[in-house]
Order: C-alpha cells, then structure tokens, then sequence
C-alpha cells in the first residue's frame, strides 16, 4: 500500500479520535457560537481554514474568517483565532501564534 493509500485508510479512525477528544478537556479550546474567529494556515492548511470559516459562518455559528498565516491582519478584532498545521511546525503559523500570546485566545 503507498503511503498516500495508508494515510487514507487511516482517516475514519483519525475522526473517530477527534470526535471523541471533542468532548474532553481540549473542547474548552474550540469557538462557540458567537465569536467572531480567525483560522489561519498554510498550504493545505490554509484551504481547510478556509472551508472550516465558510461552513461556520454559513452555519450561523458567527463571523469567520479565513486567512494564511503570513496574510493575518494583525488590526482586526477576533475573540479566537484557530491555527490548523498539520505538522505542528509550520513556521509561519508557529510565529503567529506566538505574536499573539497573551492577546487573542488561540
């Protein structure tokens, strides 16, 4: 099997987890309605971010928007901005977030 062919395969048991994580402790990290939220990435990421803010919004959830992580108008008001990385070190999204330490919940 390819590696492509693996990662696929692997994806229902990966929602499975994170559906189940939803409703732990980590939730308290996830928007509610109402708030007005980023969500920021790369690449791929990026596109994601941008599905995820259309379907929020367009689910009547609030205003989201959708940027990648090197365009983030730092001027705007956002009660949440959710970084998507699927390795967890993507530069760009690591130096925003850190930009924003202590000023926007993440």
């Amino acid at each position: 099997m390819s590696y492509a062919e693996t990662e696929t395969a692997s994806q229902p048991a990966c929602w499975r987890r994170a559906a189940d994580l939803a409703g732990g402790p980590e939730a308290v990290a996830l928007p509610v309605a109402g708030e007005r939220v980023a969500v920021v990435g790369c690449g791929t990421s990026f596109y994601m971010a941008q599905a995820y803010a259309g379907l929020r919004e367009g689910s009547g959830q609030g205003e989201s928007d959708a940027f990648a992580a090197s365009e983030f108008p730092f001027g705007r008001g956002y009660d949440r901005v959710v970084a998507l990385t699927r390795s967890g070190t993507t530069t760009e999204v690591l130096e925003l977030l850190n930009r924003l330490r202590g000023t926007t919940r993440t």
